[in-house]
């Protein structure tokens, strides 16, 4: 297993009561936060990646509102980017605007690229390399047409159950765990609307499988620390 070393972000209310484990892009749905509830996983993706790698993985809910803020006024495009033409259409955020963000966050310790042209050889591989070196792994999930499965975990019957689907969406990966369970070789554990979630490795190969859109735009962002 590879996973994070330190705890995961953990996101607190006035009271100091944990509300996530990660952020929650549906916390932060009107103005001035620009279309964050539909189309902000990025952004949310983004700011719990950078708050883990500082160090900070207690955070007020209303801090984070203003790191939003701030992403968006450092970001002018990405108004553009997360806006819903006609209701219903919109880009969301590039991995490339996400890793000029984490590269001005993190002012050159680190450095952040996106993996997408080398596909999913051996994307696994290198997510556990993160992991290990206490980085969460933003990942991009993308096929057109399709949707990927999302589980939780039943620590008494020690199984994974099926809860729900997305697709177009980041996430954070925070562990990878080999012989899961009789069905599932390998689950990625994730944190995605301040809950967390796991996916089967496998099904996702067969989710983006045989689309060269989906080697490139399903994939993910490379952190690593400077020398």
């Amino acid at each position: 297993m590879a996973g994070l070393k330190g705890q995961y972000i953990q996101i607190v209310n006035e009271q100091g009561r944990v509300i996530g484990n990660g952020s929650n892009q549906e916390w932060f749905s009107d103005k001035p936060w620009c279309n964050v509830k539909g189309q902000g996983c990025g952004i949310i993706a983004a700011l719990d990646a950078c708050y883990h790698i500082s160090g900070n993985n207690r955070v007020d809910k209303d801090e984070y509102g203003k790191r939003i803020e701030s992403f968006l006024k450092c970001n002018p495009l990405s108004k553009l980017y997360m806006h819903q033409f006609f209701g219903k259409y919109a880009l969301g955020l590039t991995p490339w605007q996400i890793c000029r963000y984490i590269n001005q966050c993190l002012k050159g310790s680190y450095k952040a690229c996106y993996n997408g042209r080398y596909g999913h050889d051996d994307m696994l591989e290198k997510m556990e390399e993160m992991l290990d070196n206490d980085i969460p792994v933003i990942w991009s999930l993308y096929r057109m047409g399709k949707k990927i499965t999302l589980y939780s975990y039943k620590s008494v019957t020690r199984e994974y159950i099926p809860v729900t689907y997305t697709n177009s969406h980041y996430v954070n990966a925070i562990a990878v765990i080999h012989d899961a369970s009789d069905v599932h070789k390998t689950m990625v554990k994730i944190s995605s609307w301040g809950k967390l979630y796991y996916i089967d490795y496998d099904e996702y190969l067969e989710y983006v499988k045989g689309s060269l859109i989906s080697s490139v735009c399903s994939n993910i962002i490379l952190i690593k620390k400077k020398l």
